[in-house]
């Protein structure tokens, strides 16, 4: 004698919500584990960036002054007036200054673009789990032979 075909469709329906569950409390654990590694990955470079970017900022500023300070002097040998001299060179060192800068920011801001957090893992495994759930409807409401 065949088993009843509606208790047999039940039973998987509540094999397939049991392990469902579990899966997703998997998935979860999973994701959380790997946005926890991006942020760790992500605030250690940060603070990188930062202490490097503080010192390199300090030394510019040191570096740009002089650089001013020869074009200045620069100006003034090549027949410039003094006071001309003065606002002049320091105006292109300031102009090159932020056109390196500018370029500096459009290059890193391409490559923060590039670098993309998305949990990979998480999300291929979400497209894998969602197969499996179809799969497992589409056998429940087949025929039994």
């Amino acid at each position: 004698m065949n088993p009843d075909p509606g208790s047999k469709t039940i039973a998987l329906l509540a094999e397939l919500r049991e392990e469902s569950s579990t899966l997703l409390r998997q998935e979860v654990a999973l994701a959380k584990t790997e946005l926890a590694e991006k942020a760790a990955q992500l605030g250690k470079g940060a603070l990188e960036v930062a202490a490097g970017g503080a010192v390199a900022y300090a030394g510019l500023i040191v570096l740009l002054i002089g650089v001013a300070y020869l074009a200045q002097q620069g100006l003034g040998a090549a027949g410039l007036s003094e006071e001309a001299a003065r606002w002049t060179g320091f105006a292109l060192v300031g102009a090159l200054a932020a056109l390196i800068g500018w370029i500096m920011l459009a290059k890193a801001k391409k490559a923060l673009r590039a670098n993309n957090l998305v949990p990979r893992e998480t999300m291929a495994s979400l497209r894998e789990d969602r197969r499996w759930a179809e799969n497992k409807i589409h056998a429940a409401h087949e025929p039994t032979r």
